[in-house]
């Protein structure tokens, strides 16, 4: 299952190339400290997510995107440990749907050490959000096999069944990665969670 638009995801132009979605790093050119960047890229995940929502034909500049990316950064304030999870998440970006006036309903699972969800109730709540054309935002805590998942925030936009595992395609740091999902469920893990948005209603926001 993937996204309509999972090839050209998010396209943002920068010095001659295009990224598949933002990079937490672009916050640099706004004066955002190391520090904040670092721990940005679940604002990077929902911008990202908005964008594809809002306006998904659209290819952005770098100033274009960054004008989103910093105001959602102000909005959802990640703190010394970011957006630590998809229910810090779904409540922090209360303060964008408010204000934008958005109609957006959210849709989450999480998974705990001790409270988990099985893997196919997870796929399961992928593929239906990816069905749908909707990104899913994956937040993630330790993750010591698969590093790039490693207490990272990245955005889902395809889930792909290759026979003897399953694929994740996420954006993150401006490019496509693929993760083997299998894998990353194998692993020791505290706290992993899944979100979605979903427009109710078809105007320009």
């Amino acid at each position: 299952m993937k996204l309509k638009e999972s090839n050209y995801f998010v396209p943002v132009l920068k010095e001659g190339a295009t990224y598949y979605g933002g990079h937490q790093e672009w916050l640099k050119e706004l004066g955002l400290s190391k520090f904040f960047r670092d721990r940005a890229c679940v604002v990077t995940a929902f911008t990202n997510t908005y964008l594809y929502l809002y306006h998904k034909d659209e290819i952005f500049t770098l100033e274009e995107y960054n004008a989103y990316h910093y105001e959602f950064f102000k909005k959802l304030r990640p703190h010394a440990n970011g957006v630590p999870t998809v229910l810090a998440l779904d409540r922090r970006s209360k303060r964008i749907i408010t204000e934008r006036n958005l109609k957006l309903n959210s849709h989450l699972m999480e998974d705990f050490m001790f409270k988990k969800k099985s893997k196919n109730q997870k796929i399961d709540f992928i593929n239906e959000a990816l069905y749908r054309d909707l990104p899913v935002i994956f937040i993630n805590w330790l993750s010591p096999e698969v590093k790039v998942m490693s207490h990272h925030g990245v955005t889902i936009t395809e889930f792909n069944d290759m026979g003897d595992h399953h694929e994740l395609v996420i954006s993150s740091w401006g490019r496509p990665y693929r993760v083997d999902f299998n894998q990353f469920e194998r692993q020791s893990r505290t706290y992993s969670g899944l979100i979605y948005f979903e427009r109710k209603d078809y105007g320009i926001s």
